[in-house]
């Protein structure tokens, strides 16, 4: 190793080449022999000044010096900037100085040097990601636009100008510099952002639709840098899996399963994620990002025992409650949820600091603007307000906020106008369930009743699946990891799909009334050697004369299952794989249930009927692997009200039992 001492002799021999003294300093630093290569690199300053190579080194000696180093290596960064204006590297290093310090100084020097570098050359190394680390206002992204129109055409500088030109809000500009640029995955989402701001929406979804189209060749990964936003763990987990060719399918799923209106041909939620995107960066944008509560894990605990001490200090510590009417237990006192909010703490703002927003504007994104909200009240569903000595005055101090869904209403409070400040267990688990979903909230207020019915299809592997809602018209897709199937029309909706796991989504339009179903449900696979058994059908028989088919049943049967007690109903099954017995038929067993539905207060009195049953033992050729029954219900036989319908069919011939779907029907 060499030593100070060694390294002061050298220097004061021989003339060295810088060259070589370059590399000896680079060496020593490398090693972390620090004081050595300080010594070095500033002989080699003394001895060749207008070297902005040599300033640079002994300003990156400085940078690596304990405490002290930071600001003698930024004099030393604006010295080889000063001497070489066009070399980005010097300009990079003041940015990383700034970084260090994080102060408001240090904030200032970063943005001052990213602006410089700007000027230089538009894409060096990290340093526009960088950018979005820095305060951002008008005024800066005009200095920035500027910096980077120098470079003219170069596709960087194009493609950076445009993003700084829609927070500008200048959509126009923006698009029409984005004419001059080839169509990649980045430069078509950037395009349908500018066209959506600027109100042209078809325009919009065009440029949408070709980013989709790019995916598979979107090495900038600048689809998912949109969809993060608001994807889902499950989302997340299945974006990290994906392998070659899978990308375009994967966001092309993403975006379908969150179309609020399956009826229209555009997707109404991409234009809602821009206008939120928008809203977002006027109102929740995050100003000072480099708040080392946003970085140290060391002071987002202190934050947090801070907050811990605050809750304490506003509870009964006698009975550990609210002061007032509201009697929930504060997670604190319980010792329940502490980790929960700690989790909360160290992955939803990072998150927030990641898309440069506040902790309101992460939730903003993904779920809208919230149904209800206040100002210095802790907890706006159940009127809860934390006393403090503090005065609250405005949403910077406190505000909660109320989403209703459908699995309940969610309540969330902000501290500091920035971050998540719950208060209870309830508020950590609404937090949490927020920041995993995400919604539409164009409205849905008509009721939609539907039903489904599932038979073995004609081809090997397929399910036959049939939808028939009630309205107008109605759309179904079914989202799978294979991708999608869809249909919309009138009456019955019929697809042949590949029995599994799937998204399904169901949408009614009633009188220009719109109702939406989304869940999650699973096609089952019929086999023609397994013994099971298809959805069960009920219809008004009317004129026809049995029997029947499938398609006549399925087509009668209402979209609300409510049948007239004046109509005989037709029941229609399918019975897949029935063993055939000596004499090559079939026979078993069917037992219909008509079980009175009874209301809470009848099952508490014990009132309500009991269940009607027709059952019939059954012989038939084994055609085709599957039989038919079929059932004619006279007037009469069901008096008027609510009925689970349940069958059982037994193969007599295996002593094998199977029971298809209950299904609620209302005779009236």
């Amino acid at each position: 190793m060499i030593t100070l001492a060694l390294a002061l002799t050298l220097l004061q021999g021989a003339p060295q080449d810088s060259a070589t003294a370059g590399a000896r300093v680079e060496s020593l630093l490398a090693s972390g022999n620090v004081n050595a290569a300080l010594a070095l690199a500033t002989k080699l300053v003394g001895r060749r000044p207008r070297d902005p190579a040599a300033h640079l080194l002994l300003g990156r000696v400085n940078y690596a010096r304990p405490i002290i180093g930071r600001f003698p290596a930024l004099e030393e960064f604006r010295a080889a900037a000063r001497l070489a204006p066009r070399d980005p590297e010097p300009w990079y290093w003041q940015m990383k100085v700034g970084f260090y310090l994080r102060s408001d100084d240090g904030e200032i020097i970063a943005r001052d040097a990213l602006l410089g570098l700007f000027a230089v050359t538009p894409d060096y190394k990290d340093a526009w990601d960088r950018f979005g680390d820095v305060f951002h206002n008008d005024d800066i992204w005009r200095r920035a636009e500027r910096a980077l129109a120098r470079h003219g055409d170069n596709p960087a500088a194009l493609e950076h100008r445009a993003e700084l030109l829609i927070a500008l809000r200048q959509p126009e500009a923006a698009d029409s510099l984005l004419e001059r640029r080839s169509a990649t995955a980045h430069t078509c989402l950037l395009r349908a952002e500018a066209n959506f701001l600027a109100g042209r929406s078809a325009a919009g979804f065009a440029w949408h639709d070709s980013a989709l189209a790019h995916a598979d060749d979107d090495s900038t990964d600048a689809l998912w840098d949109e969809a993060w936003l608001i994807a889902s763990p499950d989302e997340a987990l299945r974006h990290a899996a994906l392998g070659p060719g899978e990308r375009a399918a994967f966001y092309r799923r993403f975006w379908d399963q969150r179309d609020p209106d399956l009826l229209t041909p555009q997707n109404e939620r991409v234009a809602e994620h821009y206008a939120r995107v928008a809203e977002s960066r006027r109102m929740y944008r995050l100003l000072h990002p480099q708040r080392t509560v946003y970085h140290s894990p060391v002071a987002r605990s202190l934050a947090f025992a801070l907050r811990r001490r605050q809750q304490a200090e506003d509870v009964d510590t006698s009975t550990a409650r609210f002061p007032g009417p509201v009697t929930e237990r504060l997670f604190l006192a319980s010792g329940l949820g502490l980790g929960d909010e700690r989790m909360l703490q160290d992955t939803a703002m990072p998150m927030a600091f990641r898309a440069g927003l506040t902790a309101e504007g992460l939730v903003f994104l993904r779920h809208g603007t919230p149904d209800a909200q206040a100002f210095c009240i802790s907890d706006v569903l159940h009127g809860v307000t934390v006393m403090r000595d503090t005065l609250c005055t405005n949403f910077i101090d406190e505000e909660s906020w109320v989403y209703f869904t459908p699995e309940g209403p969610l309540s969330i409070r902000f501290g500091g106008g920035e971050y998540f400040a719950p208060i209870s267990s309830a508020q950590t688990r609404s937090a949490n369930i927020l920041l995993r979903t995400d919604r539409t909230t164009l409205p849905a207020p008509l009721k939609a009743y539907a039903w489904t019915a599932t038979f073995m299809a004609g081809e090997l592997g397929l399910t036959d699946v049939y939808y028939k809602a009630g309205g107008d018209s109605a759309a179904v897709a079914l989202w799978s990891a294979d991708g999608e199937q869809r249909i919309a029309g009138r009456g019955l909706l019929y697809l042949a799909v590949i029995p599994g796991h799937y998204d399904l989504g169901l949408d009614v339009d009633s009188g220009g009334a719109l109702g939406r179903i989304r869940r999650a449900v699973q096609v089952p696979y019929f086999s023609g050697t397994d013994f099971g058994l298809s959805s069960l059908v009920i219809a008004p028989l009317g004129s026809a004369a049995a029997p029947f088919d499938r398609e006549e049943t399925l087509r009668a049967m209402p979209a609300d299952l409510t049948y007239s007690a004046g109509t005989p109903l037709a029941a229609y099954l399918e019975i897949y794989g029935l063993a055939a017995d000596a004499n090559n038929r079939a026979r078993f067993h069917v037992r219909y249930s008509f079980a009175p539905v009874r209301s809470a207060l009848a099952r508490f009195f014990g009132a309500g009927g009991r269940p009607v049953v027709f059952e019939f033992d059954r012989v038939a050729p084994p055609t085709f692997a599957r039989a038919t029954e079929q059932l004619v219900i006279e007037p009469g036989r069901l008096p008027p009200g609510r009925y689970r319908v349940t069958v059982a069919v037994t193969d007599l011939t295996r002593n094998v039992k199977s029971e298809a779907v209950a299904l609620d029907i209302a005779i009236r």
